[in-house]
């Protein structure tokens, strides 16, 4: 696991939904990238005074050529949907990580005191 860049400072009311959805994505990319076997995984953050961007990217198997971002009722996406849609504002995508895996990005707005947009 590496992580590059910085979350900066965020109220609870941010940082929990925030810290729920990427341990989803990465529990995620072990269980069904991985499959038991080694592979990396890369946690990227930008940090503006207007936005959060988070990209949580693995180089495991990828996704299945008959998965459907929009319509897959995987209980773990569903929560980070609803955590970053609902909770903190926000938009996620997700597809094929070039070079092998899956990448998925969160913009997540934000004030310059780190307290999400409403």
């Amino acid at each position: 696991i590496r992580r590059t860049g910085s979350f900066g400072a965020l109220p609870a009311q941010v940082a929990t939904p925030l810290a729920v959805a990427v341990t989803e994505l990465m529990h995620n990319a072990v269980e069904h990238g991985f499959a038991g076997r080694p592979g990396r995984l890369d946690i990227r953050v930008r940090r503006t005074p207007s936005a959060l961007a988070v990209v949580v990217e693995d180089d495991g198997a990828g996704l299945p050529s008959t998965f459907d971002a929009a319509t897959s009722g995987g209980l773990g996406l569903s929560i980070v949907r609803a955590l970053v849609g609902s909770e903190l504002g926000g938009q996620i995508a997700l597809g094929p990580r070039d070079g092998g895996g899956t990448s998925v990005s969160m913009q997540i707005p934000v004030t310059a005191s780190g307290a999400a947009r409403e």
